[in-house]
C-alpha cells in the first residue's frame, strides 16, 4: 500500500510504476493504489523495472550502522604524540655491520688491485731486466762464438803448415802423452806436406758427458776431406786430437794380422761387431762371447773373444747393443797367448774406450 497526497482529486492521477525487488508476478490491471477521498479508478502500469534482489548484491565485509557513520570520532589532542616513541622502539635498526664489512670489502679490494698493480710494474721491470741480460748474453755468446771459430781455424791452419814434432806440440791434446807416440810414429812415416785448402764446416760434439769437442771438417790438397776432432780446453783453447787425426795405432793392422806377436797386449783402434765363429780353443758359446774385428782401409780380419761371465763381455754387449747391435768403434786391448792353434782368435782383455777419442786421457797402463 502507498499513501501519496492528490492535489486534483478530479484529475487523472499520474502513472504510477511501483518499484519491486524483482521476482513477483505482474500486478494485474485491477490493482490500483488507494486514493483518499474522492478520486476516480486508476489503472495500474503495466511495465515495472526490475531490480535485482538485495542479498544477491556484493556487501562489505563490515557493514556499519547508521549511528557509527553519524558519530563522531573522539580525539584528544594532547595523546596524539604519545605513540611516536613507540614506533621509534618496535623500528628494526639500520645494519651497520654489514655497511662495516661492504666498506672493509672495497678498501680491501682497493689495496689488492693497487698491490698488484704494483707488483705487475715490479715484474715488467724485472721481465725488462731478464730480456735485456739474454739479450746481452746472446750477443756475448755470438762473439765469443765468433772469436772461438777464428781461433780454431787459425791452428788448423797452423796445424796443416807444421813440419816437425816441436811447432805440433802446443797444438794439440795431451802433449806429455802423445808426444813419444808422435815421435814412433813419424820415425817410420815423415810428416807430410799437406796443405789446407779450405775449412768445410765446424760442427759442436757432445761425446759422453762433455760438450767441449767440435768436428771440423776440411779440404785438403789432393782432394782430400778430412774430418779433424777439436777440444777447447778450459782456456778456451782449441787443441787437435793427433791420435784420432792419424788413426794411431800401436802397429801397422796389417801388420798385427799377419805376424801375431804373442804375448804382448796392444791397444788398437777397431771397428767391431757380433759374430758367431767358434773354433778351437773358442768353441763353446757357452764361455765366449764372439766378435768381428777390423778396420777401415784393409782386408784383413780377427775374430775377439770375451769370456761370456767377464766383466769386459758385459761392457762389450751393452756398447754394440746401445749403437743397435751394427758396426761400433772402439779402443780393445788384445792379447795373442803363445802357441794358439786359431789362426784368427784373439783374447779381448779390455775395454780401453768406447769411442776412438780418449776423453779423458788414459791410463798409463800399457
Amino acid at each position: 500500500m502507498q499513501v501519496r497526497p492528490v492535489d486534483d482529486l478530479h484529475g487523472r492521477p499520474p502513472s504510477v510504476v511501483r518499484l519491486t525487488t524483482g521476482g513477483e508476478e505482474k500486478f494485474k490491471d485491477t490493482q490500483a493504489p488507494v486514493l483518499l477521498g474522492q478520486g476516480s479508478p486508476y489503472i495500474g502500469p503495466k511495465d515495472r523495472i526490475k531490480l535485482p534482489v538485495r542479498e544477491d548484491l556484493e556487501k562489505r565485509t563490515f557493514e556499519p550502522s547508521v549511528e557509527t557513520l553519524i558519530a563522531p570520532k573522539q580525539i584528544t589532542p594532547e595523546l596524539l604524540e604519545n605513540d611516536w616513541g613507540d614506533n621509534v622502539k618496535n623500528a628494526k635498526p639500520i645494519p651497520w655491520g654489514w655497511f662495516a664489512i661492504l666498506a672493509l670489502a672495497m678498501i680491501s679490494a682497493i689495496t689488492w688491485s693497487l698491490n698488484k698493480i704494483e707488483k705487475s710494474e715490479k715484474q715488467n721491470i724485472h721481465i725488462e731486466e731478464e730480456a735485456k741480460a739474454i739479450i746481452s748474453k746472446d750477443d756475448d755468446d755470438e762473439r765469443n762464438a765468433a772469436r772461438l771459430i777464428d781461433k780454431m781455424d787459425a791452428q788448423l791452419r797452423a796445424f796443416h803448415n807444421a813440419t816437425s814434432i816441436g811447432v805440433m806440440m802446443p797444438l794439440v791434446r795431451d802433449p806429455a802423452r802423445v808426444r813419444p807416440l808422435m815421435e814412433k810414429y813419424y820415425g817410420k812415416n815423415p810428416i807430410p806436406l799437406v796443405q789446407l785448402r779450405s775449412i768445410r764446416s765446424l760442427t759442436p760434439l757432445t761425446i759422453g758427458s762433455s760438450a767441449k769437442f767440435w768436428a771440423a771438417s776440411v779440404n785438403q790438397s789432393g782432394d782430400i776431406v778430412k774430418n779433424i776432432l777439436i777440444e777447447v780446453n778450459d782456456a778456451g783453447q782449441p787443441l787437435i786430437d793427433w791420435e784420432t787425426y792419424v788413426c794411431y795405432q800401436p802397429m801397422p793392422w796389417d801388420d798385427y794380422v799377419a805376424q801375431r806377436p804373442a804375448g804382448v797386449s796392444l791397444d788398437f783402434r777397431v771397428v767391431a761387431k757380433p759374430d758367431s765363429l767358434f773354433s778351437h780353443e773358442f768353441n763353446s758359446a757357452s764361455e765366449w762371447l764372439c766378435f768381428q774385428l777390423n778396420v777401415p782401409g784393409s782386408m784383413e780380419f780377427l775374430y775377439g773373444y770375451a769370456r761370456a761371465d767377464s766383466e769386459v763381455a758385459a761392457e762389450l754387449a751393452n756398447v754394440i747393443n746401445q749403437n743397435g747391435g751394427s758396426e761400433t768403434f772402439l779402443i780393445l786391448r788384445l792379447y795373442i797367448p803363445e802357441k794358439l792353434e786359431s789362426k784368427r782368435g784373439a783374447i779381448i782383455e779390455k775395454l780401453v774406450s768406447k769411442q776412438w777419442l780418449f776423453v779423458e786421457p788414459p791410463a798409463s797402463d800399457p
